[in-house]
């Protein structure tokens, strides 16, 4: 149950737009026996036909509904504009910033998933999502093919892909029968649609095990409602009344392991304040690790060094932000006493594509794109039932399509949890957001403002 309400949720944060309490994972004991990878003779890998064939049926399907439903002039492709693309060659596009920075990762993961859920491993689906956003930029579009969706659908898409993958993981189980089961492979299929397509054509909804086949790894998530502000007077106030939802969902292989592979250990964390008088604000924070080593093998203490993924989705009325990054990392749990621990994770990413708001106006477009680098650094003390976390995030930018400028950004997040009772807690939180941009023959801007969040929380 707490498995089908974590995700449903989930969802429904879809649809609207881990470190001290958030990186509970480190404290946890795990039962070893009961987490296990998915078993491997249940999920036979199919031929490639089949995931090629679903990509070119799925992007096929998607024009003409462009073309004969909604009518768009992109959508009336021929052999002409096909030559033309080939011809034209990559270019940037307007679209709006929240189509850029979120459907195109979200189409991607379509592609990866066509691929994962026929038996294909991880990185062997990598080249389905390229191959589906080239099918797609190449031939389904009148317009010539945008070097930032090729990014955006390809990265995105395969990290988003393997994170809905292992979510919907954790909902099916074939050793389920009857409603249980029905409920369960329906919320797989909605999180993702490319599995429950696979499971309806190959009879897997119907094929039934002694024990769960799936990758069953511990999990935690937690869910926070209350109240947040967004002050660029820096006074604070509750002049505007803005309502916070925001889901946590930490996913965790044993971290007693000497090894992890992809998303083994990944961090997702989904946001949405309603603010009264302006358009509501909208997070996605995300990372997950690549590969990882683990150096120390004392049995209370954890230090991985590996390779980490980042995607980073800010949307309000003030700053648009959206990042996809990779780079080395580290996780560190240190016990200090019986209620005292300290952890710590660090990754310096390369930032291979970025979109950051400005003064740059297209036909739907008031951003630039960018590339740099992105520090994040995060600290825990827990001490009893207190937890306290401070967060930073740094960013260095310089635009490569837009208005011609450096950038640096920073976000500041100090934090306090109480766990109350049996999962029910408190929190507040104060955010800082600095940002300095210089433009050439352009003069140079600076943005301050604050955000100040306190919700209750509960433990799913």
């Amino acid at each position: 149950m707490k498995k089908i309400i974590t995700l449903l949720i989930l969802f429904c944060f879809y649809s609207s737009a881990i470190f001290g309490q958030d990186i509970e994972f480190l404290n946890s004991d795990e039962d070893t026996v009961k987490y296990h990878p998915e078993i491997n003779s249940y999920f036979k890998k199919s031929s490639i036909i089949i995931p090629i064939s679903e990509i070119a049926g799925m992007n096929s399907g998607l024009c003409l509904f462009n073309r004969f439903v909604s009518q768009e002039n992109f959508a009336k492709i021929s052999f002409s504009s096909v030559a033309n693309n080939f011809k034209k060659g990559f270019v940037w596009d307007n679209d709006f910033f929240v189509v850029n920075q979120f459907a195109h990762p979200y189409h991607g993961n379509i592609y990866f998933n066509t691929a994962r859920s026929n038996g294909y491993s991880f990185w062997e689906s990598v080249p389905f999502t390229l191959g589906g956003s080239l099918m797609w930029e190449m031939f389904m579009e009148t317009d010539p093919p945008q070097t930032n969706d090729l990014v955006s659908t390809t990265l995105g898409g395969v990290m988003l892909g393997e994170i809905t993958y292992r979510l919907s993981s954790l909902i099916l189980d074939e050793s389920k029968r009857g409603f249980e089961r029905t409920s369960r492979e329906i919320l797989g299929a909605v999180i993702n649609p490319a599995r429950g397509f696979n499971r309806l054509i190959r009879g897997d909804i119907n094929r039934h095990t002694k024990y769960n086949v799936n990758d069953v790894y511990p999990f935690t998530s937690k869910l926070n409602i209350g109240y947040a502000e967004i002050n660029p007077r820096k006074k604070f106030s509750f002049e505007k009344n803005n309502y916070l939802a925001e889901l946590s969902v930490i996913y965790f292989k044993n971290l007693s392991s000497n090894d992890y592979k992809p998303f083994d250990v990944f961090r997702l964390k989904l946001g949405i304040d309603a603010q009264e008088e302006d358009t509501p604000s909208s997070w996605v924070d995300v990372y997950g690790i690549l590969y990882g080593k683990r150096l120390i093998t004392l049995k209370d203490k954890v230090l991985v060094l590996g390779l980490f993924q980042d995607f980073d989705f800010y949307n309000n009325s003030i700053y648009k932000l959206g990042a996809q990054s990779a780079g080395p990392g580290i996780i560190m749990k240190i016990p200090v006493t019986k209620k005292i621990n300290f952890a710590a994770n660090v990754h310096a990413n390369l930032i291979i594509l970025s979109a950051l708001n400005s003064i740059y106006r297209g036909e739907n477009r008031d951003y630039d794109f960018l590339m740099g680098s992105k520090i994040l650094t995060e600290g825990i003390l827990d001490v009893g039932p207190f937890s306290l976390q401070i967060e930073y995030k740094f960013y260095w930018m310089k635009s490569i399509n837009g208005i011609e400028g450096k950038h640096t950004m920073g976000i500041l997040n100090p934090k306090l949890f109480l766990n109350i009772y049996k999962g029910l807690g408190a929190g507040a939180e104060y955010l800082f957001y600095h940002r300095h941009s210089v433009y050439k023959n352009i003069e140079t801007t600076n943005l301050n403002l604050t955000e100040h969040r306190f919700y209750v929380s509960y433990w799913l």
